[in-house]
């Protein structure tokens, strides 16, 4: 009587969504929507037609609003794409791939912006290094976050995602109702030493602001931030994959 209850109880949850997970994968579908999305973010702000007056001064607002649009498609749309979708079986490995994809596809969307603006070339490599850091350190979460198999545990994930995204906008507004200068100077400083480096959409914008001059101080230092903390979540979630495998191995 026992041993034929226990053969009808169901597999444990994690066995059962090991087994139901798709294998590692091409992220062909993510590539085409990413690059869907940068050209729907470009037709957005500039539309079919170059401005009356072609100049880089004319450019510059509309080439930071469309990296601000890819950084809510870092940020929000790509952990969408994957907390919406069956979860792989090797989530560190999968998130790896997804990163590379969509960095390289981001180099052929950055680089050619300088024949438009006045970036320097130290400028451009910091924004491809926001790019790398804001990338990473969402696929380092990815890779964490695809591991729960409930939709409860997805959704609250997918609401921090939201809220690494939006926080610095969200702070930068509660700033404006600082009426002392001190005090909205010390406001901008704390955003962008702990909020900035956790968010795609306000790295990107914040490094591809129209400027003619090389990265500031402060914005090498938000920028160095940014690449601790990804990689650091980066290394804890390989750590977790480490474990996680071990668990799944047989034992002698």
């Amino acid at each position: 009587m026992t041993d034929a209850a226990d053969r009808s109880e169901p597999s444990p949850p994690s066995v059962a969504s090991f087994r139901e997970a798709r294998p590692l994968f091409l992220p062909r579908g993510l590539v085409m929507l990413a690059s869907a999305w940068v050209f729907a973010s470009w037709t957005l702000v500039f539309g079919f037609r170059p401005p009356v007056q072609p100049q880089s001064a004319s450019y510059g607002p509309g080439i930071q609003m469309l990296l601000l649009l890819v950084g809510l498609g870092i940020g929000v749309g790509w952990p969408l794409l994957r907390l919406s979708g069956p979860a792989s079986r090797a989530p560190f490995a999968q998130s790896a791939i997804d990163g590379v994809s969509v960095l390289v596809l981001l180099q052929v969307v950055i680089w050619p912006l300088r024949l438009v603006t006045t970036w320097t070339l130290p400028r451009t490599i910091a924004v491809v290094a926001a790019a790398a850091a804001a990338i990473f350190l969402v696929a380092a979460l990815l890779a964490i976050a695809t591991r729960a198999v409930r939709h409860p545990g997805r959704a609250r994930w997918m609401a921090i995602f939201v809220a690494l995204a939006l926080l610095p906008g969200a702070a930068e507004l509660a700033c404006t109702w600082v009426t002392d200068e001190a005090g909205v100077a010390r406001c901008a400083s704390w955003i962008d030493a702990w909020l900035l480096p956790a968010s795609a959409p306000g790295l990107l914008s914040h490094f591809s602001e129209p400027s003619t001059v090389d990265p500031s101080p402060s914005d090498r230092a938000t920028l160095v931030t940014a690449i601790v903390i990804s990689s650091t979540i980066w290394l804890a979630s390989a750590a977790w994959a480490a474990v996680a495998a071990r668990g799944r191995a047989p034992q002698p």
